[in-house]
């Protein structure tokens, strides 16, 4: 079968194949218009889904959001609420489901570990279990992280142990242990396919979060300030936000197909060569805005920060490629242009980000049967 849906995909582009999987399909999004879920919610409507999408209310930072709440059905829930998530859900009927919502920063999980813990992992059962009463549900994809693995040397594959030495990153791992028990004891004998996804490290337009290195940039550019590195040796599996969300489409897709098959945990991430240091990105993008015309000071690091963080950090998503046909599209290179150029027209000028998101992902779309970089730059 996966030979089936690597051919299927090489004799059609991807926009059609995501035409064919979502268009007409209703479909529910938690976390919607956070950074991750507001790219997905896009494209889905951009492929034809009819989209319901819950989240916390939204920021009020420059970004894709406020897009995001005009084309989906928007609902602002937070999902530890398992009464009203049960309802809404319920009422939406979707057929399919991608379960982002979460607490996404590694130094917010120190600051409240218990919130991070029960949002990260009771918030994915409270989803789950409504997801599993639902008759209509037939595919469930779980975004976890890249971080949800035990430490290790070499690149991490699917087979690897889960571990955690931070709240984030244990909540995590917890997340993708209920997913599991929930795909064998309720998912599977029904034949609908539960997946999670573990990302690497994602970039692009629309991430302000705190202590993220890109949006810290994207603050500093903005106010003429340096940007401070807490590890700029720290290495990284680092991805267009593009190609993250190819992949959590096409395995969503795949699940529809086959859902016996497909329901697995999945790595989405560049070669493992093809990592780098918080350090180069950063110097990249600055490069990136400088030629642009932009005045940035340089980075300094600041060491003061005592909140242990990994050294390195690598995917292996040969399963993805295998199975999917999935692949990274853009090489780092590629990757940080592509964001720096939606932040500096984001903070540089009278912005739509609605029309520029779509258009990135147009022209996403329109080189995506090409063959993908390996470079590493």
């Amino acid at each position: 079968m996966e030979d089936l849906v690597v051919a299927e995909m090489e004799h059609e582009t991807l926009a059609e194949s995501f035409a064919q999987s979502f268009s007409g399909r209703r479909v529910f999004v938690t976390g919607h218009n956070g950074f991750v879920g507001s790219w997905l919610s896009l494209w889905l409507v951009h492929s034809g889904a009819s989209v319901v999408g819950c989240s916390l209310p939204r920021p009020s930072d420059i970004g894709v959001m406020p897009a995001v709440d005009s084309a989906v059905e928007t609902h602002e829930l937070d999902i530890r609420d398992a009464a009203s998530l049960e309802a809404l859900v319920t009422r939406s009927a979707p057929e399919v489901v991608f379960h982002l919502a979460a607490q996404p920063l590694v130094f917010a999980s120190y600051e409240d570990p218990l919130g991070t813990l029960e949002t990260n992992v009771i918030g994915t059962a409270h989803l789950l279990e409504v997801a599993r009463r639902i008759s209509t549900v037939r595919a469930v994809v779980v975004v976890t992280s890249d971080k949800c693995y035990a430490t290790g040397p070499d690149a991490h594959t699917e087979q690897d142990p889960l571990g955690g030495d931070d709240p984030y990153s244990s909540s995590k791992a917890a997340a993708e242990l209920v997913t599991n028990s929930f795909r064998r004891s309720f998912f599977a004998p029904r034949d609908v396919g539960v997946a999670t996804a573990r990302a690497g490290n994602i970039m692009g337009g629309g991430d302000w979060s705190r202590n993220r290195i890109i949006p810290d940039c994207a603050r500093a550019m903005q106010s003429g300030t340096s940007v401070r590195l807490r590890h700029p040796e720290a290495v990284r599996p680092w991805q267009h936000v593009l190609d993250a969300t190819a992949g959590f489409l096409q395995l969503a897709a795949a699940l529809l197909s086959n859902p016996g098959r497909f329901a697995e945990p999945w790595n989405f991430g560049p070669p493992p060569e093809a990592a780098a240091t918080v350090g180069e990105v950063v110097r990249f993008l600055l490069e990136r805005w400088r030629i642009a015309g932009m005045k940035i000071p340089d980075p300094v690091v600041d060491p003061s920060s005592l909140l242990a963080e990994r050294e390195r950090l690598t995917l292996s998503s040969d399963k993805a490629g295998a199975a999917l046909g999935w692949s990274p599209r853009f090489n780092l290179e590629e990757t940080i242009a592509w964001t720096a150029d939606w932040y500096g027209l984001a903070i540089g000028s009278e912005f739509d980000p609605t029309m520029f998101t779509i258009e990135q992902i147009t022209r996403y779309l329109e080189r995506a049967s090409r063959t993908p970089p390996t470079s590493r730059l």
